[in-house]
């Protein structure tokens, strides 16, 4: 059985995006579910999966602009392993 997962928590490769405000390049800050609470981050991808609000089967990741300090949140769509 194939599982879905999010390329970018589990390192498979990096996405880059620019601020929407300055241009500079943006870093990952990590799946919005890890700010939820202390413990989300050490909850399964079943159960972080439907409290993150994405619509379709995607991790929602922060990103963060370390010139700005502009946060943009992007939708980052999980492959199958």
């Amino acid at each position: 059985m194939l599982k879905s997962i999010c390329p970018l928590c589990n390192g498979l490769y990096e996405i880059k995006y620019n601020c929407f405000s300055c241009n500079a390049k943006m870093t990952d800050e990590g799946p919005i579910v890890n700010f939820m609470d202390d413990y989300s981050p050490y909850l399964l991808d079943e159960i972080t999966s439907k409290v993150d609000g994405a619509e379709r089967d995607e991790c929602i990741h922060i990103f963060r602009c370390p010139n700005c300090g502009t946060r943009e949140r992007f939708s980052i769509e999980r492959k199958a392993f």
